[in-house]
């Protein structure tokens, strides 16, 4: 492993427990052993740390999502298996998304990433509704936008979920990411066909018999 990669192992571990905004460069390389300027050198500040850490949980994702393969077998399994493949890389960089919006403030870069990244999702956002729709488990757009709402709905519940649970959740550390992908989830019944709702009633079983 090198110093860089140590470093941001290090960083991801106590930005998650401690928070973005009070973990310092100081922190981060007594932790590790090595002196403040040893890591300056690497990094400058916690920003350009937490900036590099965005970068490689999406490299995470990409790796999957923009595999040609993702789209060969279209069912509802398939799709619950990619939406918790994703809610488990969010989980591992959780602090991204509960300092999110301080992170933007003070890094413009940041933001624009992150439009950039919901632009290119969205297209494959629409690859996979039309791929659901050829395969006759979800209905063709109903009204005019309904899917781009949907889009943006599954946006907030994945950028801002972990904040929420971070205050209102009560149950069990390790029951909480099955817990709000389930809820995140259930937004896509009202698109449902029939077919659909069989498919996603079976999900439901499987799901609570392996819970």
């Amino acid at each position: 492993m090198t110093t860089k990669q140590r470093i941001l192992q290090t960083a991801l571990q106590l930005f998650n427990q401690y928070g973005v905004d009070t973990v310092t460069v100081r922190h981060i390389a007594k932790e590790l052993g090595m002196s403040h300027g040893n890591l300056c050198y690497h990094f400058p500040n916690t920003d350009a740390i937490a900036e590099t850490l965005y970068e490689q949980l999406i490299e995470e994702l990409n790796n999957v999502i923009e595999e040609p393969s993702v789209f060969n077998t279209i069912n509802l399994q398939a799709f619950y298996t990619l939406a918790a493949f994703v809610f488990e890389k969010l989980y591992k960089y959780r602090f991204l998304i509960q300092d999110f919006i301080s992170l933007t403030r003070r890094n413009p870069r940041l933001k624009q990433k992150h439009r950039d990244l919901v632009a290119s999702r969205r297209v494959f956002f629409r690859m996979g509704m039309e791929a659901g729709i050829q395969a006759g488990f979800l209905k063709p757009d109903i009204i005019k936008g309904q899917y781009e709402n949907f889009f943006n709905q599954l946006f907030i519940i994945g950028d801002f979920w972990l904040a929420s649970a971070e205050i209102l959740f009560e149950g069990k550390e390790e029951d909480k990411l099955p817990t709000y992908l389930n809820i995140a989830f259930t937004l896509i019944v009202p698109y449902l066909t029939e077919k659909g709702l069989n498919e996603y009633k079976g999900l439901l079983n499987k799901t609570e018999s392996v819970s």
